[in-house]
């Protein structure tokens, strides 16, 4: 039987079996587990179906601009339960919410008007020497100069905060938004290239060397990996700024999200160049967004992105979003949870996309460096 765009209907019984699984994870290493019922863990892949069969059918229809998942007020077995979520910017065509129902093979859906989020741009910060070595470590966090476009005269793009390291095929990267090195808040593929170098602003005078380049584009996530060519500066830190002695270790899985999501009292923390450090609860997830680029080129969604109820502002783009483990023995640890890109709505929730997606979609991992 089958409902919605093709969503096989389940029917979510009373059961009261249990189910074991990660809400942090190291590369394919399980770092943290939690039991839920059964009951909440089908609904919950119930709600993820019935939101993507609908980001399909009411993705830009009129001025329609996310489709995501977000808790509801209701319990469902022992925590709280999924709605989808759908949004559509006030300023435009908002009648295309009135074809859309209430409820969808028993997963209860909520229509928003909300301003379409919005790209960020940044200032001017430096590193820092955080261990004392005399080496001015790359930290997520932290602001970074702003990308220059050596062959073009080293004109400044943008400037952003950088997120954390990455592996990647084999190498060490850090990642950051790509709409800051890009210049350009669509995702037209080929936009960001090699030929950026790195450059920085010292005492009021631009600097064009070509520190390194971009080395990949994600369009798809709004990211972007760089690379430092001089060997003097690829000490890329997994510590965040503000957080003395901690690391990213690792990402918060699919399961962790919706699971986190389902705890209001859980509280995630975003650090970027303008806001320094806030910090809120998950407010959605699995969120597909449409840019609303009229290039033909262009992928024209993005995937997978995580709203939070930390204050994005303008110089927070590419700023990581974690979660922060308290352990009873040992060095608490950080977990990364998404990478703050947009900001959403009347309160400017920090939005982008998260480091699950990037993980199990693109390949990239997140911690210590494995290679």
């Amino acid at each position: 039987m089958s409902g919605l765009a093709g969503v096989p209907t389940a029917v979510v019984g009373d059961s009261g079996r249990e189910k074991r699984i990660t809400i942090l994870a190291s590369g394919d290493e399980s770092r943290e587990t939690v039991t839920v019922s059964e009951r909440w863990y089908r609904h919950k892949e119930q709600a993820i179906e019935v939101k993507e069969a609908m980001s399909r059918q009411y993705l830009g229809e009129g001025d329609i601009h996310s489709v995501g998942i977000e808790s509801s007020d209701t319990a469902v077995g022992d925590l709280r339960g999924k709605r989808v979520r759908v949004a559509a910017d006030p300023e435009g065509d908002v009648a295309a919410l009135d074809a859309v129902p209430s409820s969808v093979e028993g997963i209860p859906v909520r229509t928003v008007e909300e301003g379409r989020p919005e790209q960020t741009d940044c200032y001017n910060d430096r590193r820092e020497d955080v261990d004392g070595d005399g080496e001015n470590e790359f930290l997520g966090g932290m602001a970074f100069e702003g990308v220059k476009n050596i062959k073009g005269g080293g004109e400044g793009v943008e400037q952003g905060t950088l997120c954390c390291p990455v592996n990647y095929i084999g190498e060490r990267y850090m990642l950051t938004a790509r709409h800051v090195i890009s210049g350009n808040v669509c995702n037209t593929p080929g936009i960001v290239e090699n030929d950026y170098g790195w450059g920085r602003t010292v005492n009021d005078e631009e600097s064009v060397t070509p520190f390194g380049f971009v080395a990949a584009s994600l369009p798809e996530y709004d990211a972007a990996l760089l690379w430092l060519s001089s060997p003097d500066l690829q000490d890329f830190s997994s510590r965040i700024t503000g957080e003395p002695g901690l690391e990213v270790v690792g990402r918060v899985t699919s399961d962790g999200i919706d699971t986190l999501a389902s705890y209001p009292a859980t509280t995630v923390y975003k650090r970027g160049r303008k806001t320094c450090v806030t910090s809120g609860n998950i407010v959605a997830s699995n969120i597909t967004y449409d840019t609303k680029c009229l290039d033909p080129s262009d992928p024209g969604k993005e995937l997978g992105q995580v709203r939070t109820s930390a204050t994005q502002e303008k110089g927070d783009s590419g700023g990581p979003v974690y979660h922060h483990l308290d352990k009873v023995s040992g060095t608490d640890e950080l977990y990364l949870l998404n990478m703050a890109t947009r900001n959403s709505g009347d309160y400017n929730y920090a939005q982008g996309s998260s480091a699950n997606a990037l993980y199990s979609q693109v390949g990239i991992t997140f911690g210590g460096k494995k290679y």
